[in-house]
């Protein structure tokens, strides 16, 4: 299993990053082991570039690292969306914007995900949830997105609403409980590929919903600027888009 984030570097004097010149990113993994074993967890990290000269990434001393919990997530879940190839040519991708694209879309909910349900363990205290979502704008002359897609020259930059559900579900199938946190997102043609990460901890289990099924999805919603393109799946291995359900035992 392998899950990445990306994002172009925007240059030192760019004033979207906390720290001038340095670009934090994130990658989350759930990796449910197929047989007892010894397995080899690897962070890496890879500088791409189509411009003549010579790039490269440095490692921070002290802000560098590979998080691992060894213990055992019992019951913990977890969602991708569907394969998205970086330059589409097959039109497998969901995208949001003007023209032929979608306004709106739900991803890990109507974006050919298979529908899934989370149960929470019957001795859980509370669960957490977290998703990372990637999108990718689509200006002209990008090799990331469908010709059909690319409606503006670059420099447009794109502006998104994205809203993070988990929602306990009832005995009927509907939602029950809604839990959800909101966030407004712009995307620079120069960051190109954006990640935006997405947390909802400590929910209490409702016993009066009936079940202890939930369901996780994010609604993205285009507001101006570029079509992006909400990455996904690539070579068949490497998500870009998914989400993780916890149980919380103390």
């Amino acid at each position: 299993m392998v899950a990445a984030s990306a994002r172009n570097h925007e240059g030192s004097d760019t004033v979207t990053y906390a720290t001038p010149g340095h670009l934090p990113l994130f990658a989350d993994l759930l990796f449910t082991a197929p047989a007892d074993g010894t397995y080899t967890c690897v962070l890496q990290g890879t500088a791409y570039s189509s411009l003549t000269g010579s790039y490269h990434l440095t490692a921070v001393a002290g802000k560098t690292w590979l998080e691992a919990d060894d213990g055992d997530r019992v019951g913990a879940g977890w969602w991708q969306n569907p394969a998205c190839e970086s330059a589409d040519s097959g039109g497998a991708c969901t995208y949001v914007g003007t023209g032929p694209a979608r306004r709106d879309a739900w991803v890990f909910y109507d974006d050919g995900t298979p529908s899934r349900r989370w149960q929470a363990h019957p001795d859980a205290v509370s669960v957490s949830a977290q998703a990372n979502l990637e999108l990718t704008t689509c200006y002209h002359g990008t090799a990331s997105c469908a010709t059909a897609m690319q409606a503006h020259p670059r420099g447009k930059n794109a502006v998104v609403d994205a809203r993070f559900e988990f929602i306990q579900l009832g005995t009927t199938g509907h939602a029950c409980r809604t839990h959800s946190t909101t966030a407004r997102r712009t995307v620079t043609d120069d960051a190109h590929h954006a990640v935006g990460y997405s947390f909802l901890t400590g929910l209490p289990v409702d016993p009066a919903c009936g079940t202890r099924d939930f369901l996780m999805r994010i609604y993205v919603k285009h507001v101006s600027g570029q079509t992006v393109k909400i990455d996904g799946v690539q070579s068949g291995v490497t998500s870009l888009t998914n989400g993780i359900a916890f149980n919380n035992f103390g």
